[in-house]
């Protein structure tokens, strides 16, 4: 063969060796794996967090694995030992529960940093925490509330599930507000273990019941507890008299809301939210720092904290949130008025 000649299959075998994966590794694998351990999927919101956290974390070359616990604390635990099992880099928790650091402390233990998502898990070591401020977003739905009854009244207030830490956030925003108003008198105050519609439905119903219908507002953590109990004021009769909250603007809620049968919902920003999670956790399999709005003390851990916009939807802003807000594809002003 002519030095020429072998110059030349030299020089081609080098370039097929740069473009080759190493041996035993696909061309196609990731770069890395997330896990994402989502605590339920009965709320529209969810399915969206999962849309924006695999597309960034697949855009920057890695792999989401996407786990649906529905509310069951001990499987979601098997879920997060599966995930484990599969090599995760980072793991993106939507917890149960806030009650489970010693999850966050078994995946911590195997060098695996844990972003926290929504539910802040209480006495963990965290990485970092995102979420909207759920104080404020009480206090946003509590006020509305009071401006609409003129601060004087009945009123009942459902919560979600009791160890949430979203659902104790806006109880405190709840209680900040109810101060200033002696004239109101709260005349339910229920939880609902895994944000059960069901019973929310049964506590609204028992409340009217015992109140002759004379209920001024019922303030909801969630749309699924306000969508509930809507039926039961609808059948009495008195749905957009009596004033209603929730919050994550499902379709059928903005149809009350167009309706006048519920009176604010409360918008967080899922397509910001969810992005930076994802964008938090491929940070930290990076090695990279973590810009945080400020640092909360969780036990004897200091947690960065990220918080999300929230905006309080009603009929007078309602077309500017769908059509300038809500990300694509959430709702349409044709899907809010098809009820009309």
């Amino acid at each position: 063969m002519s030095k020429r000649r072998l110059a030349t299959v030299l020089a081609a075998a080098t370039v097929i060796t740069s473009v080759m994966a190493p041996v035993g590794v696909s061309a196609d694998e990731p770069e890395f794996k997330i896990g994402i351990a989502f605590a339920n999927e009965n709320a529209q919101r969810w399915h969206y967090d999962e849309k924006f956290m695999v597309e960034t974390i697949e855009a920057a070359g890695g792999e989401a694995l996407v786990q649906w616990a529905n509310y069951d604390q001990t499987k979601q635990e098997n879920q997060i030992d599966n995930l484990l099992t599969q090599g995760i880099d980072a793991l993106i928790f939507i917890a149960v529960s806030s009650n489970m650091s010693s999850t966050v402390e078994k995946v911590k233990a195997e060098g695996i940093p844990v972003v926290c998502y929504d539910n802040f898990v209480q006495d963990a070591p965290l990485d970092v925490y995102l979420d909207r401020d759920n104080k404020e977003a009480g206090k946003l739905q509590m006020q509305s509330a009071m401006d609409a009854i003129g601060g004087k009244g009945k009123i009942a207030i459902i919560h979600g599930e009791p160890t949430s830490s979203v659902v104790l956030g806006m109880k405190e925003g709840y209680d900040e507000v109810l101060k200033e108003y002696p004239d109101v008198e709260v005349v339910l105050e229920q939880y609902c273990e895994a944000y059960s519609a069901e019973k929310a439905l049964k506590y609204a119903e028992n409340a009217l019941s015992a109140n002759n219908d004379d209920i001024d507002a019922i303030v909801c953590t969630a749309d699924v507890l306000t969508l509930g109990i809507l039926p039961a004021l609808e059948s009495a009769g008195i749905a957009g008299d009596v004033y209603l909250t929730g919050m994550d603007c499902e379709v059928a809620a903005m149809q009350a809301v167009n309706q006048g049968k519920i009176g604010i919902d409360i918008w967080t920003k899922i397509d910001e939210c969810a992005t930076r999670a994802a964008e938090c956790a491929i940070s930290l399999v990076k090695g990279e720092e973590i810009e945080a709005d400020e640092m909360v003390k969780n036990g004897e851990y200091e947690v960065p904290k990220i918080f999300v916009p929230i905006v309080g939807v009603t009929k007078d802003n309602l077309e500017e949130w769908a059509t300038e807000i809500a990300p694509e594809g959430w709702i349409t002003m044709d899907q809010i008025t098809a009820e009309e």
